[in-house]
């Protein structure tokens, strides 16, 4: 009888489980904390000029997608891991950033999209007593 109950309910049920789990938007990777502060994110966007940057859309990879993710997740658009890889969320990410500086929402980083980053991370100024 619990062969049998295990069989007809336990198993299928773990496999249906282990499935489920799967598909969650998460990983056991192993994940490097990062700092993100104004002046690392002012180091990784000083690398580019709006005129100059690559132009990134979907399926662009590179450490210029990482320096964009950063300085997304920095402003509180993005919430992935930064891996270089230019995904959905990143995409999703960039459309909102877009849309907040009322740039055209087409989720690829041209050169509007690399000045308004560029004017939204600020210099800190430190004050002189």
């Amino acid at each position: 009888m619990k062969i049998r109950l295990m069989r007809l309910i336990i198993l299928p049920l773990g496999l249906i489980s282990l499935l489920l789990l799967e598909m969650l938007p998460f990983s056991f990777a192993r994940v490097t904390a990062q700092a993100n502060n104004n002046t690392s994110i002012q180091r990784r966007l000083s690398k580019y000029s709006p005129v100059k940057a690559p132009y990134l859309t979907p399926a662009s990879r590179g450490q210029p997608v990482r320096d964009v993710q950063a300085v997304l997740q920095y402003l509180g658009f993005y919430n992935g891991a930064i891996d270089g890889i230019y995904g959905p969320r990143t995409t999703r990410a960039v459309v909102a950033f877009q849309r907040s500086h009322r740039i055209v929402g087409d989720g690829r980083v041209g050169a509007l999209t690399w000045q308004a980053l560029r004017s939204n991370i600020a210099p800190v100024r430190r004050r002189r007593f």
